[in-house]
């Protein structure tokens, strides 16, 4: 299940359970409609109630990624789990849009806004 909004310019997700491609889907119209906008993208996507996602959510990630690989922006993906990192080191390569990981919502909020870079930052 997620639940995804834009906000204030920015696209924000929270991901609980699996991720299926339907719930995939939603959060890449969202990014669509921010796109579209002709703003930067900023996105903040919260995995930590995430429990995995589903092969077919995997491979649409992948071809979306690939599709919007020289959209500029911001990623925040806010988790607790170490394991994230793999696939999130293998997102950032495939698109321009600088992606960090964190621990901690109130320095990843503040990292998308443009503030100095937080301390609290997970290495990729």
């Amino acid at each position: 299940m997620i639940t995804v909004e834009l906000r204030d310019s920015c696209v924000e997700a929270a991901i609980f359970g699996e991720l299926t491609i339907t719930d995939f889907r939603q959060l890449e119209q969202q990014i669509e409609v921010l796109i579209g906008s002709g703003r930067p993208l900023r996105a903040f996507v919260d995995l930590r109630a995430m429990k995995g996602l589903t092969l077919d959510a995997a491979i649409e990630d992948f071809r979306f990624a690939r599709k919007h690989a020289d959209v500029e922006g911001r990623i925040a993906v806010l988790t607790e789990n170490d394991l994230d990192s793999i696939p999130a080191w293998m997102e950032q390569v495939l698109i321009s849009a600088d992606l960090r990981l964190f621990d901690d919502e109130y320095s990843a909020r503040a990292w998308l806004l443009g503030q100095a870079d937080i301390p609290t930052e997970m290495s990729l």
